[in-house]
């Protein structure tokens, strides 16, 4: 008995221990040990003087708690000008946010082999938003002070000018590894249409660049006195522009929301549009009107081709669930018997007609055949009793309407129907014969 159960136990699938998954988890939280407390970021840091502070996140964290700024009304700021300021502020928050939440998935990820991935492809993500966010939003607030003048001092000028470009290089470093490496398991879990979504992800951060400038430009996020309409459509663009992208980072490991995709892009276009309406920089807003607008297009075609597939896969179903339905024999070779007929035996031409050399009769009776409408090639070869179920039940209907399928006109080009007949089987399959339904796959076969 003790034998039996040891041979069970090997031929049992093992559960998947997922190693390289759980040993990139601890490099992932030594990274993220790494950017908390050995990687100096740069930090728009205001007490008296406007200055840009350049330190790990454990020292920026309490600079800013002692600039006494306030970030929407409740949370402890850096003390920045305007809504710029704020969001800028938040998103810092984000940043420390999204570094703690990927080594406490990260961590969970060691312990456990089924959920691993899953737990990486979790801590990735918020690794890579949190960066994302943080790089886009240091670069947008040092452009829209410069542009708008908001500095007023010699110290921030010479600072940002001593920079070798406006941005923060360790946090863009860290999301673009994060973004790599997100992509490479996400390929991994969603296969090639992971790359259709990378191919979104980058044209989201072309817009983000291009629809920067007419936010850095405009100073609706600086100033108090700015147009209130002008100072809604900027701010609204700049956060639908930051979450959506943080949703093309996410969708890289997602296969379906291909409409919810159409209908974020059209929100993003609508809010570019409002954009170039209220600022004077309309070159690079149409530039990101173009970039939107090639993403609904590769959304459509997407779409389009994603229905088709599941059309293709209803299908295949249902002609699956046809052939699963019939019993096979087996193939046994058979030898003929080549003597003289056996009194009591019946010859194989007696008890099959369907031997005979002829073609097999095709009932026509009731069809008018001078009037091509008439004579219906399908009905032609069901027999009386499959001939009124078949009416019954597609032609009057009398075992229920069925608004998914064209009507059946008898005599006519009924090809739309029998494509769709087998998509919605599983909804009439218990109303009827087998042997109609064997007659209706063969015959959908043929056309």
């Amino acid at each position: 008995m003790s034998n039996m159960n040891n041979d069970v136990m090997m031929t049992a699938e093992a559960p998947k221990k997922n190693w390289g998954y759980r040993l990139f988890a601890v490099l992932l939280i030594a990274v993220c040990a790494l950017a908390v407390a050995g990687l100096k970021f740069y930090a728009i840091y205001d007490t008296t003087v406007p200055q840009l502070k350049n330190d790990t996140l454990l020292q920026l964290l309490p600079a800013m708690l002692d600039c006494g700024g306030v970030a929407f009304g409740v949370m402890p700021a850096f003390n920045v000008v305007g809504t710029i300021g704020s969001i800028y502020t938040l998103a810092f928050y984000l940043f420390v946010a999204g570094i703690a939440l990927a080594a406490i998935f990260a961590f969970f990820a060691i312990f456990t082999g089924k959920n691993a991935p899953m737990l990486v492809r979790t801590a990735l993500f918020y690794f890579t938003a949190g960066a994302m966010l943080y790089t886009f939003t240091f670069t947008l607030a040092c452009e829209t002070y410069a542009a708008n003048n908001v500095f007023g001092s010699a110290a921030m000028e010479g600072a940002l000018a001593n920079m070798p470009v406006v941005l923060d290089i360790f946090s863009f470093a860290l999301a673009a590894v994060g973004a790599v490496l997100y992509f490479a398991f996400a390929t991994k879990k969603a296969g090639k249409v992971a790359w259709l979504y990378l191919l979104q992800a980058l044209l989201t951060a072309v817009f983000m660049v291009l629809i920067a400038n007419p936010i850095t430009k405009s100073n609706a996020l600086v100033s108090a006195k700015a147009d209130q309409i002008t100072k809604i459509a900027v701010t609204a663009g700049l956060i639908i522009t930051l979450a959506t992208a943080m949703i093309s980072i996410g969708r890289m490991s997602r296969k379906g929301g291909i409409v919810f995709d159409l209908v974020r892009y059209f929100v993003v276009l609508i809010v570019a549009l409002l954009i170039i309406a209220k600022t004077s920089a309309v070159l690079f807003g149409i530039l990101a009107v173009v970039v939107v607008v090639a993403q609904i297009i590769i959304t459509i075609i997407q779409l389009i081709k994603s229905k088709k597939a599941n059309i293709e896969e209803i299908r295949e179903e249902a002609v699956q669930e046809v052939h699963s339905g019939f019993h096979v024999e087996e193939y046994v070779e058979a030898y003929p018997y080549e003597g003289g007929p056996v009194a009591g035996v019946l010859m194989a031409e007696e008890v099959n007609p369907s031997f005979l050399p002829h073609e097999p009769h095709v009932n026509t009776a009731g069809y008018d055949f001078y009037n091509c409408k008439s004579f219906d090639p399908f009905i032609a070869t069901l027999d009386t009793a499959e001939r009124n179920e078949f009416t019954e039940l597609f032609i009057l209907k009398f075992k229920g309407t069925m608004p998914e399928l064209p009507d059946y006109e008898v005599g006519g080009d009924n090809k739309e129907f029998f494509r769709k007949v087998f998509i919605y089987l599983g909804q009439y399959r218990d109303r009827m014969s087998q042997t109609l339904l064997m007659k209706m796959y063969q015959f959908s076969m043929k056309i």
